[in-house]
């Protein structure tokens, strides 16, 4: 069981996270690695014990999940819970068989090499800052009759930290720019360019421009992300005449508005050792038979 199921967002649906889990199983993968807006709110109960199903999952099933964040997770607090408690690869142990990859990442998996680089723009930002601000209107007005209940409400639904800055990504990068084999991300490079693309706003520009710095940096030979909540494959240049393959994760059944949906695009079989096909230019769009 060498192989790794790469998955696109869950955003914390159990349902679909323990489909994952039996895919994993099915498609013979010890490891299933979730890149991104994997449902890390322990900030709420309902967020603790969703990790507490797919670690238990995980166990039952002989696996473990792995995750990088995506711009719905909250990481700072996975950072302060977990940063002491690392495995032999460095991944954060959140549960026995539940490990969270920070930012900048980087392991070795029968002779490949990965790297992973989580975060991305929050279109609905506005959104979740009014739901923010109203929920803590509604505190303040229990507070007035007397209740002695004070509960956090901001950075409980945006999350301040979604996005890298170009300070991180620059002091990443400076630390080890060495090539990688597969590397994974919630955000889409700024050239690939899927038919369907709901991020296609200027608010979301930055950080693409920063996945692709890491592309063109790093070099791999195929990236895989979530974030859009499509399936798509592309081929983009990724500097010195190498060109690299963008493999774009659709999501759990609820969280998609794609018309063409299917379970099956919310996940891909990688097998390892990993062996780097033969990589031209291509249309976009062309899904691997």
């Amino acid at each position: 069981m060498g192989n790794v199921l790469i998955a696109g967002d869950l955003h914390g649906n159990t349902a679909h996270a323990l489909t994952v889990v039996r895919t994993a199983v099915r498609e013979e993968c010890a490891r299933v690695f979730v890149v991104g807006d994997f449902g890390a709110w322990e900030h709420m109960a309902s967020g603790r014990r969703y990790f507490d199903v797919i670690g238990k999952a995980a166990k039952r099933a002989g696996v473990i999940v792995y995750f990088l964040d995506g711009n719905h997770d909250k990481s700072s607090l996975l950072h302060e819970l977990y940063d002491d408690c690392r495995d032999d690869e460095g991944f954060l142990v959140c549960r026995k068989h539940l490990r969270y990859a920070p930012r900048g990442h980087r392991w070795i998996w029968e002779g490949t090499a990965f790297a992973a680089f989580g975060g991305a723009r929050s279109t609905d930002k506005g959104w979740r800052l009014a739901r923010e601000a109203r929920k803590a209107e509604l505190v303040a007005q229990r507070r007035r009759y007397g209740s002695s209940k004070t509960p956090e409400t901001a950075g409980t639904l945006w999350f301040p930290e979604e996005e890298m800055t170009d300070d991180e990504l620059t002091a990443l990068l400076a630390a080890d720019d060495s090539p990688v084999d597969v590397l994974l991300t919630h955000d889409k490079p700024r050239a690939s360019q899927p038919k369907w693309n709901r991020k296609d706003k200027p608010e979301c520009y930055p950080n693409q421009d920063r996945v692709q710095r890491i592309v063109e940096t790093l070099h791999p030979s195929v990236v895989f992300h979530g974030h859009l909540h499509v399936r798509y494959t592309d081929t983009i240049a990724s500097g010195d005449g190498q060109w690299t393959r963008v493999e774009g994760l659709a999501c759990d059944p609820e969280a998609s508005q794609y018309p063409e949906y299917a379970k099956e695009h919310s996940w891909y079989v990688l097998p390892l050792p990993y062996a780097q096909p033969e990589i031209e230019a291509a249309e976009p769009d062309s899904l691997p038979a």
